[in-house]
């Protein structure tokens, strides 16, 4: 697709198909993970030398 000559509106593609939401499922699911991924980096990082004292 060329771009319009100067002077005249670009036309929005009729056959685009909408956006999705911003912050849809995906996001949400993405956002959990990182939030279980820390939850875990913290719970081994106080109950780990609890459960596994150094020798």
């Amino acid at each position: 697709m060329t771009p319009p000559p100067p002077g005249e509106a670009e036309e929005d593609d009729q056959d685009a198909p909408p956006a999705g939401p911003l912050l849809g499922l995906r996001f949400w699911l993405l956002i959990g993970f990182a939030a279980a991924c820390v939850a875990a980096g913290l719970a081994v990082a106080t109950l780990g030398p609890v459960w596994f004292p150094a020798a």
